[in-house]
């Protein structure tokens, strides 16, 4: 931003922050008058969001009509819709906005760890469009995703009109992030947790605060803006499940523990697929030799070609319909968009009793679409789509859940078994195995229902499925994304806070730069000349060769006859590793504790093997206690 901007912002908050200490306020005080900001544009930029992913849905499958789109010919357009909505998002991502393809909150993860928050709002205005034309289009992917980037880029955006301080941006990403989670879900609890325990990493007093504030802006403000646009006197959570269901739904008992805990194995396993499938995907669009921008488009077909296959094996052949789930209930066919009509059906005890006579084949048409959203979630994101992955898990916990309860039903072995319940809970089961995240999990499950008995068995098989997901493979798909750019995520909130600085912010010592072939008496004259004891060695263009450590150093004189023999050659460590000034001081700590130095050699991105100083182990830790001290 310029700075004819963002001076007066500036000064409004020095001025205010001024205020706030002389009346025995923190310095960070000014961050909860910022989440407030924050929440209210989020919830803005969501409820549009929201508004656009419907107006694209309803210009090209309610236009169509039932008629056409599932008879005849006219399938043909459930191909064509979802492909026109990739090559769309390619053309935008590509000429308009020039943003490179990323997988939404892996985005926002890596910009809390790598540049501490700090984004280009514009990405705010991109996930906008394009994820609203790939939801809107059919494309197989939720919401949740791009609506963390939304409110992440607006708190950017934010932040750096004001200019708030570095150590201070990943708190006011955080409030973007759980902004965006309550508008979207409808769900400030949820979101809080899940910025906390997700993003953040993250749950001291100094982020819970601001988090919690913009949260709960964030879904007042939504409130009020869709019964404005909507003329609604109340507004219900994402799936409407009535109260009389509720009534009917009993407290976890004894007899149904196994259940829930098979049901979190089952949910563990199906989310792990979903992690492990979907980067292979990914890397399999990336090698295909086509344009990139056609790529989005190319998914687009694989799943239009998908939805005509499945209409005609499962509304044709199997169920004798039109269209296997009701047009009224979703009109797209189950597996595109987010699903959520078709979760909603499977919310309601009245799904499960009105195919008697077909039940076998319901249960067959359930499974096979959990298998099929994998592949649709895979096909949309790995090929360039935009969206996220929060909707697709919830999709496959509830077909995952129906399936089992409904097998437990007709079994009979269990007193008052209530298949919408498994379904309900597989929902918060499924998303904690792929996320990672249970305690989120179970209140977003709580939230988008407001079904309170469903808290215990969810916290049951939540826990289990996530257990089972890390024990098979220790990434969630958010940390594997990371890993894959090179980014390490632990659990501690210690690491958390390590993984939050960067090289950049600790100061740098100079380096003492001596060449391979000169005499170890040079080094010797530089340490008293300087007081340096550790010194880079350079190629003869100055490019990085290795280091000559004060350990060895130290060793060489315990020989003083040898020195005038020796050459730096001879000292040299050449295995020690670089640091870029981008990198997190907890990958920075894992190489100190593998190579048992005091110093590393750190370079710019821009220029790989020139050392430009040294970061020592001392000065990485005293910044880390610094920033625990300024957390209080």
């Amino acid at each position: 931003m310029s700075m004819d901007v963002t001076e007066p912002a500036a000064r409004f908050r020095a001025m205010l922050t001024r205020i706030l200490s002389r009346l025995g306020f923190r310095e960070d005080s000014f961050l909860l008058i910022l989440a407030v900001f924050v929440g209210v544009v989020t919830a803005a930029a969501a409820v549009g969001f929201h508004e656009l992913i419907l107006i694209v849905r309803d210009q090209l499958y309610n236009r169509a009509g039932e008629k056409l789109l599932y008879s005849g010919k006219g399938m043909l357009l459930l191909i064509a819709f979802p492909t026109a909505g990739g090559l769309i998002v390619g053309l935008v991502s590509r000429y308009v906005f020039r943003i490179r393809e990323g997988h939404g909150i892996v985005d926002v993860m890596e910009s809390v760890v790598r540049s501490s928050g700090f984004q280009s709002p514009i990405v705010a205005l991109e996930k906008i469009i394009t994820a609203g034309v790939t939801i809107g289009s059919g494309g197989s992917a939720g919401a949740e995703g791009p609506i963390v980037q939304i409110g992440a880029g607006i708190a950017s955006g934010i932040g750096q009109l004001f200019r708030v301080a570095r150590s201070q941006m990943p708190v006011l990403i955080g409030c973007g992030s759980a902004a965006g989670i309550s508008a979207i879900f409808n769900a400030p609890f949820g979101g809080v947790l899940f910025t906390l325990e997700v993003i953040l990493q993250d749950f001291s007093i100094r982020a819970f605060t601001p988090v919690v504030v913009a949260s709960v802006i964030a879904q007042v403000s939504e409130l009020l803006l869709f019964k404005l646009l909507h003329h609604a006197q109340e507004f219900h959570p994402i799936f409407d499940v009535s109260p009389d269901a509720i009534r009917t739904h009993e407290a976890l008992q004894w007899g149904q523990v196994g259940n829930f805990v098979l049901l979190g194995l089952f949910c563990g396993l199906i989310g792990l697929s979903l992690i492990r499938l979907m980067f292979w995907t990914e890397n399999s669009f990336d090698k295909l030799k086509i344009p990139k921008i056609l790529k989005p488009a190319l998914g687009g077909s694989l799943l239009g070609v998908m939805g005509v296959l499945y209409v005609l094996v499962f509304g044709w052949f199997v169920l004798h319909v039109t269209k296997p789930v009701p047009f009224s209930a979703y009109p797209m066919p189950a597996f595109f968009g987010d699903g959520y009509g078709f979760i909603e059906q499977l919310l309601k005890p009245a799904y499960y009793t009105l195919h008697n006579v077909d039940a076998g084949k319901i249960l067959v048409l359930l499974a096979c679409l959990c298998g099929i959203k994998v592949v649709a979630t895979c096909v949309t994101l790995g090929s360039g789509g935009s969206g996220g992955v929060i909707a697709p898990s919830l999709f496959l916990g509830a077909t995952v859940g129906a399936v089992m309860g409904s097998v437990l039903q007709r079994l009979g072995w269990f007193y008052s078994i209530h298949p919408e319940v498994y379904a309900l809970v597989g929902m918060g089961a499924a998303l904690a195995a792929v996320v990672h995240a249970p305690l989120a999990s179970i209140l977003i499950c709580f939230e988008v229902t407001e079904d309170y008995k469903v808290m215990v068995p969810a916290m049951l098989a939540c826990v289990v499925a996530t257990a089972v997901a890390r024990l098979l493979y220790p990434d969630s798909i958010y940390t594997l994304g990371l890993r894959m750019r090179g980014v390490r995520m632990g659990g501690s909130g210690d690491g958390a806070i390590l993984r939050r600085l960067s090289v950049e912010q600790v100061t740098l010592e100079p380096a003492s730069v001596v060449h391979g072939d000169d005499p170890f008496q040079k080094i010797l004259d530089l340490t008293g000349a300087t007081g340096a004891t550790n010194f880079v060695v350079v190629e003869n263009d100055g490019s990085y060769r290795g280091m000559v450590v004060s350990d060895d150093i130290q060793m060489a004189l315990l020989d003083r006859e040898a020195i005038p023999l020796l050459v730096v050659n001879e000292m040299i460590r050449d295995d020690l590793p670089v640091v870029k000034h981008t990198d997190d001081l907890g990958t920075v700590l894992e190489a100190f504790s593998r190579h048992e130095v005091s110093h590393l050699p750190v370079t710019m991105n821009s220029r790989p093997n020139h050392v430009i100083g040294l970061i020592s182990r001392a000065g990485l830790m005293r910044r880390y206690q610094q920033v625990l001290a300024e957390a209080g």
